[in-house]
């Protein structure tokens, strides 16, 4: 009986509890619409203006549009977080055909980790809670001291049941014997809840969101259990970041104070780990911890954004016509660019320079927004956005190309991309300086040529018991370490790296700072020229006596490197070696090409050659002769065509059109004005068709344009890639067909390792529809 009557105590109060929970949510709803049709009744009795009616109105209309639209995006992110990889693939196999590349063993391993995830997810609290106490919390104050916000505190964290989710996992085979690099989308939709406090005020945010593409790198790989000395995990490009608020700021939840919510988390997860930042974890001791929580840039991406056509527009004149006022937003990683505003436009010349630290090659891409200033109370209207994969810049040293657009009715982008290598020779500064100087001609924005990399170490013998950071100083950039608490031989084990202009004219200024105080406790200055003249420019665990410190003994331990930067040579893609900038790589005999003879043998058949009446000996010279002729006009004698096709990250085709050689001249002599087009069959629709630019009176035309087609793995089985060159002098009317040949690449068996071929052009199946 006593056992019942404990089930039925426990049953009554689930009972209670739900029913207060209902009778909340409804008090809620109910104050709510009565305080909306009593100020509707206020508005009425006192006759004031209809429009100070409407506004209320209208704040409340938006405020449910974007409340509904946040809950049904969350529903669907969190489907996905909390499905099986395995269920989702099945559902979607029952509709059609799967990738060859996805296989359900694949899955099971990743199930395999998430299973792993979901059993340790309840330890993982307490992680969390010191996490954002001693690291997040810091650095929020300081972000919301920015908007005048003062005191920000965890007040409540409770990490909820659901763990995250990983898949899609990629582990690569082709990478240094010391490590093993693994990519990966995470993707949480939780009932995590923060609850805290700004400047006296109680909020709270429920419902986070987060989604992104994450990289883990196990390095060193060591000789003892656990057989790998640490991980650096971290967010490729920024992740997606949404979430509910709740308390006070759920009465304010317009777009514009959760955006300033919003743009501070997606700020503080870029501070701690989005490229070029990374979330070391340190398992062994006796590894280099330095390379471990700082590694060595791969190189600098140097961008010019030159100018933009034909965007949309959004700022409606008085006779209807529109223009817009353009900037454009650069982001690689957490860094981030503007361009200026260029006013009452479509057409934009920004010709700007900037420099980004590139960390990781693969699977980083560049981002470009263009926005249209609005000086109203919304946002800045959007008008599209491009992307740039830094493999492609990387591996062709230089591009320079028109890219469309996505997201927008038209419109287009001229970038042109340097990669820059890092060079431990000395000699290679007057190089880049004759560079810059070259470039500084055409704009005011400031380039660079060195990096700087800056490890600091620890302090020793300061004074009084500070709360001490390190302040470094190289020009206009300012970088700080972490406050350490009541210490006088403070270990930081933090690394910096600065953009030097010229190493032979900049000092690096550092300063040891008593946090509570705000007193010096000493300096340092270090001309950078002195390390051009040390061996591999650098300098290993120094200790610097630090300048102005009482007793004259305190000290900072610091490690320094310099490199010059190098303009790149263009990668090969045979064997890997370099090859000098701006001489054509020789076109391979692909593999739908047919071989040497079959080629031989369909050019004399074609030509009617005398050759045919000869005896087949063997034919070296000719042989010789011909496999020039066909390597210079193809195989149909029309031309070929060199394009860049691969399947992207994000479930897109890129498609890079890049030169035409030796197309035909017309019948009268007259050159032609080519241009080609695209389709993506089957479709034939406008959606469907991409183009490039007319040359005007050219053979050999070049256009370096990027085209872009979203498509998801399961289709790409399905889908070809129609290219045509047309000639724009053609003219239907006197019978003269525009299409001088085509190429057909079915998608399905595009070649990851070689992404960049050249094609022969084949003669046009039918008529073109212009």
């Amino acid at each position: 009986m006593e056992v019942e009557g404990e089930k039925a105590m426990e049953v009554a109060e689930d009972v209670g509890h739900a029913y207060g929970d209902w009778f909340k949510r409804y008090m809620r709803l109910f104050c709510r619409r009565f305080l909306e049709w009593f100020l509707v009744y206020l508005f009425g009795y006192y006759n004031v203006s209809f429009g100070w009616l409407m506004a209320p109105l209208f704040f409340l209309v938006l405020r449910d549009k974007r409340a509904k639209e946040k809950q049904t995006k969350f529903d669907i992110i969190r489907s996905i977080a909390n499905a099986d990889e395995k269920d989702i693939l099945q559902e979607i196999q029952r509709f059609s055909n799967l990738p060859s590349w996805v296989t359900f063993p694949d899955m099971e391993r990743v199930e395999w980790l998430n299973k792993i995830i979901r059993q340790l997810w309840p330890y993982a609290g307490h992680y969390v809670q010191d996490l954002c106490k001693f690291s997040i919390e810091p650095s929020m104050r300081v972000a919301f001291e920015e908007y005048k916000l003062n005191g920000f505190k965890f007040e409540k964290i409770i990490l909820g049941d659901t763990p995250p989710r990983f898949s899609g996992v990629k582990v690569y085979d082709d990478t240094s014997r010391h490590e093993i690099i693994m990519d990966m989308d995470f993707a949480y939709a939780g009932d995590c809840k923060f609850e805290v406090s700004v400047s006296k005020f109680k909020m709270g945010i429920k419902d986070l969101q987060i989604s992104g593409r994450m990289r883990v790198m196990m390095k060193p790989l060591v000789r003892q259990i656990p057989l790998v000395g640490g991980l650096q995990v971290f967010f490729l490009n920024n992740p997606d970041v949404d979430f509910n608020l709740i308390g006070l700021a759920d009465v304010f939840d317009m777009p514009g104070l959760s955006d300033i919510l919003r743009s501070i988390v997606i700020e503080q997860i870029a501070h701690m780990m989005v490229l070029p930042n990374r979330y070391p974890i340190q398992l062994v001791q006796d590894i280099d911890i330095a390379e471990l929580k700082c590694p060595s840039p791969a190189g600098v991406l140097r961008i010019n954004v030159i100018e933009a056509h034909n965007l949309m527009k959004k700022d409606v004149g008085i006779m209807g016509m529109g223009k817009s006022d353009p900037y454009c937003i650069l982001r690689l990683g957490a860094q981030k660019f503007q361009t200026k505003t260029i006013n009452n436009t479509i057409n934009p010349k920004w010709d700007y320079y900037c420099e980004f630290l590139t960390d990781v090659i693969r699977s980083q891409e560049l981002e470009f927004e263009v926005f249209d200033v609005d000086d109203g109370p919304a946002k800045d209207d959007f008008l599209g956005r491009a992307n740039l994969d830094v493999h492609d810049i990387w591996k062709s040293g230089e591009v320079d190309m028109w890219v469309p657009l996505s997201d927008a009715k038209s419109g287009r982008i001229h970038v042109r991309a340097s990669w820059l290598d890092l060079s431990d020779s000395a000699g290679s500064l007057e190089l880049q300086l004759e560079e810059i100087r070259a470039l500084q001609t055409t704009t005011k924005n400031p380039l660079h040529s060195a990096v700087l990399m800056v490890w600091v170490d620890s302090a020793k013998k300061l004074n009084s018991i500070p709360d001490p950071f390190v302040r470094l100083h190289v020009g206009n950039t300012q970088q700080e370490t972490t406050v350490r608490q009541r210490t006088n031989d403070p270990v930081f084990e933090e690394g910096f790296t600065f953009l030097v202009r010229n190493p032979r004219t900049q000092e690096l200024k550092i300063e040891v700072i008593d946090h509570k105080t705000s007193l010096v406790q000493g300096k340092i200055e270090l001309d950078l020229n002195v390390f051009l003249k040390e061996r591999n420019m650098e300098v290993k665990n120094e200790e610097y006596s630090l300048s102005g410190a009482s007793g004259g003994l305190a000290s900072l331990k610091l490690t320094l490197t310099l490199r010059i930067l190098k303009t790149a040579l263009k990668k090969d893609d045979g064997d890997g070696g370099p090859k000098e900038k701006g001489v054509p790589v020789k076109p391979e005999r692909k593999a739908s090409q047919p071989a040497v003879v079959e080629s031989v043998e369909e050019v004399m058949s074609s030509a009617a050659s005398p050759l045919m009446h000869m005896a087949p000996p063997t034919l070296k010279i000719e042989d010789s002769e011909l496999r020039q002729r066909t390597n210079a006009a193809g195989i149909h004698g029309i031309g070929r065509i060199e394009l860049t096709v691969k399947y992207g990250p994000r479930n897109n085709l890129v498609v890079v059109v890049h030169q035409i050689t030796n197309l035909q001249v017309e019948d009268d002599g007259e050159l032609p004005d080519p241009y080609v087009k695209l389709y993506l069959l089957p479709d034939r629709s406008k959606d469907s068709k991409r183009k490039t630019d007319v040359i005007k009176d050219s053979c050999n035309p070049k256009y370096d344009e990027r085209f872009e087609y979203s498509i998801p793995p399961n289709e790409l089985t399905r889908r070809t890639l129609e290219v045509n060159i047309i000639n724009k002098k053609g003219l239907l009317f006197l019978q003269r067909s525009p299409k001088m040949g085509q190429v057909l690449l079915d998608c399905g068996l595009l070649d990851s390792d070689k992404v960049t071929q050249w094609y022969d052009i084949a003669p046009a199946m039918d008529e073109d529809d212009e």
